[in-house]
């Protein structure tokens, strides 16, 4: 009878694996497609065929189109969540938090045109779906985010009249229009704006404002 037990669990843990992977490869699939054509331009068949997926195992996964959709954006704000989360350490610098998050961020983007042309179609339709998700991952970012400032307060490194809300709108429209806007600015640049070296100046740009905008001038 244990044997039986064992024989199922295994098979259970078989099953979930794949089932973790199809959802994984559904997620891959509907964001690209999702990024080149918005939601209404897309259609599930080329998603399924894409991710190597039954369309009616698709739609056992998510319902509808539209709910992946949202699942898609969800899917990857949570990402981005999640690359924060392992930036932040309250025993460190306050500079060193935001350093590492802001870079963490900025990388995504760089990495992940795709969700950059999601936030895109997402803008242009007035964030009819993202709104479903931003206030979760807000939610999030503001237990992890909020608890960096108000340790930066304390220690005397941040201004004391800081609302962390605008910090992180600040942060997300800086690095946010540097790649999607790449390519109506990039005629005014010799060096290519994908290139190592100039992300990395834009990155430090982007890191002097904040600091100036946020940190007291105080000698580290």
């Amino acid at each position: 009878m244990d044997n039986i037990k064992k024989l199922n669990s295994k098979k259970g843990d078989g099953r979930e694996q794949r089932s973790e992977e199809s959802r994984a490869r559904i997620l891959n699939s509907a964001t690209k497609i999702f990024a080149e054509k918005g939601l209404d331009g897309s259609r599930i068949d080329e998603i399924a065929e894409d991710a190597g997926i039954n369309k009616r195992m698709l739609y056992h996964y998510y319902g509808s189109k539209e709910d992946l959709y949202v699942e898609v954006l969800r899917y990857n704000y949570h990402k981005i969540y999640a690359l924060g989360k392992n930036a932040f350490n309250l025993g460190h610098n306050p500079k060193e938090n935001v350093t590492r998050a802001v870079r963490a961020y900025f990388f995504f983007l760089a990495e992940n045109e795709p969700f950059v042309r999601l936030i895109s179609w997402e803008a242009l339709n007035r964030g009819r779906y993202a709104g479903k998700v931003i206030p979760q991952f807000f939610d999030l970012v503001e237990l992890e985010f909020g608890d960096i400032i108000k340790d930066g307060i304390k220690r005397k490194y941040i201004r004391p009249d800081m609302d962390f809300r605008q910090v992180i709108l600040s942060v997300q429209a800086l690095c946010l229009a540097c790649f999607n806007r790449r390519e109506i600015v990039q005629p005014l640049w010799q060096e290519d704006l994908r290139s190592e070296e100039m992300l990395e100046a834009r990155l430090q740009h982007i890191l002097t404002l904040i600091f100036n905008g946020i940190f007291c001038n105080k000698e580290e």
